[in-house]
């Protein structure tokens, strides 16, 4: 692959995490990290699900996947219950807090985005968005690509 493509990559990467505060201690305000936040995310959107899963979709090292659960049930967000499938796993819920923060958090994740783009005309939107769907669908191949061969 060509030096200037991987630094302009590299770069835009660089950029967008900044631009969302990725990198910041704690996202949106909330006083979590972005991984404890996106691991809210992910059961909010799947429903109940068990640590193994969310470790495979966010490739996340297990201990650490451990720790965050630990702190979230810990902090009144997250249950672990009894798997009726496999005993030995156990399911992970939101709580009733945990659904608030879950919701909170996307609507704070919407608008940061609406502000972000708040100036851009309508057309240039429509290109922007025609264009992380066009790397969405790049992405995916790749990823496809990756796990069958």
């Amino acid at each position: 692959m060509d030096a200037d493509v991987i630094a302009d990559i590299r770069r835009f990467n660089r950029r967008y995490t900044n631009i969302l505060g990725v990198l910041n201690r704690y996202v949106l305000d909330t006083g979590y990290s972005f991984t404890e936040a996106r691991v809210m995310i992910e059961i909010g959107l799947m429903g109940p699900c068990i640590a193994n899963t969310l470790v495979d979709l966010l490739n996340i090292d297990r201990s650490y996947m451990s720790r965050i659960v630990n702190k979230l049930c810990k902090d009144g967000l997250l249950v672990k219950e009894s798997s009726s499938s496999d005993q030995r796993s156990s399911l992970l819920r939101l709580t009733t807090a945990g659904m608030e923060f879950y919701n909170q958090l996307n609507e704070r994740s919407d608008e940061q985005i609406i502000r972000l783009f708040a100036g851009l005309p309508d057309k240039e939107m429509k290109e922007f968005h025609a264009s992380i769907m066009s790397i969405q669908k790049k992405l995916d191949k790749l990823e496809r690509t990756e796990t069958t061969g």
